[in-house]
């Protein structure tokens, strides 16, 4: 009450400051909203060169291995090894069928073929005869045991 007549002299007057009262407000609206959807409330440059720096460690290994061995990484725009990154780095864990259209679920998961492509598990057995398959997008077989599930 002492202040009451000049807030701009009183040692409280951070409290009363609207743009710093509203600036913390709304930075905890965003991420509490994009947490509900599940997407990022860092900038997406944060977020890429952090992901960055967690991989590029494992990718120099790589390369040094496979100049060592003389082998050329032939895999088009993919990564020829997983990158673990971690859980709020990992968004959007929807995956969508290609043969089925069909969002997987916990009883009907993705499953990982051993070529790379990835189905949902009620189609890799719709396309299986017996515990044999042929991939629907290339022309690798394989066996039921051999496909992964991933977790999203």
């Amino acid at each position: 009450m002492i202040y009451a007549t000049n807030l701009e002299g009183s040692p409280y007057r951070h409290i009363f400051e609207i743009n710093s009262a509203f600036e913390d407000v709304a930075t905890s609206f965003t991420r509490e909203f994009c947490s509900l959807l599940g997407l990022s409330a860092e900038s997406p440059l944060y977020i890429a060169v952090t992901a960055g720096s967690i991989a590029l460690p494992r990718l120099i290994k790589y390369t040094t291995y496979m100049k060592e061995k003389k082998t050329e990484w032939t895999t088009e725009n993919e990564l020829a090894f997983e990158t673990p990154l971690p859980q709020s780095m990992v968004y959007h864990p929807i995956f969508v069928c290609p043969v089925s259209k069909e969002q997987t679920t916990e009883q009907n998961p993705a499953m990982m073929l051993p070529c790379g492509h990835v189905v949902c598990r009620d189609s890799l057995h719709k396309i299986a005869k017996g515990s044999r398959y042929k991939c629907p997008y290339c022309p690798t077989e394989g066996h039921l045991r051999d496909a992964m599930k991933i977790t999203l």
